[in-house]
C-alpha cells in the first residue's frame, strides 16, 4: 500500500474512534489504536490540515477531540 493511502487509512481510523468515544488523551487514543508511532501521528497531522481536529494541551496532558 502507497504510505499516502496509509496515512489517509490511519487519519479514518483516528476519526472513527473520535467520533464515537468523544475527546480522548492523545496518549489514550494512541493506546487503544495501536498503529506504529509513525503513522499515528501523520494521521494526526492529516487530521488537522484539514481542520477536522482540535488539539488541546493543559500541563503535561494533551487532548484531542473533533472539530464541531
Amino acid at each position: 500500500m502507497e504510505r499516502a493511502t496509509q496515512i489517509e487509512v490511519a487519519a479514518d481510523i483516528i476519526w472513527i474512534r473520535l467520533h464515537a468515544n468523544g475527546e480522548m488523551m492523545l496518549r489514550r487514543l494512541r493506546s487503544l489504536l495501536r498503529m506504529e508511532k509513525f503513522l499515528f501521528y501523520q494521521g494526526i497531522g492529516w487530521l488537522a490540515r484539514e481542520g477536522k481536529i482540535s488539539v488541546t494541551k493543559t500541563g503535561w496532558r494533551t487532548s484531542i477531540s473533533l472539530v464541531k
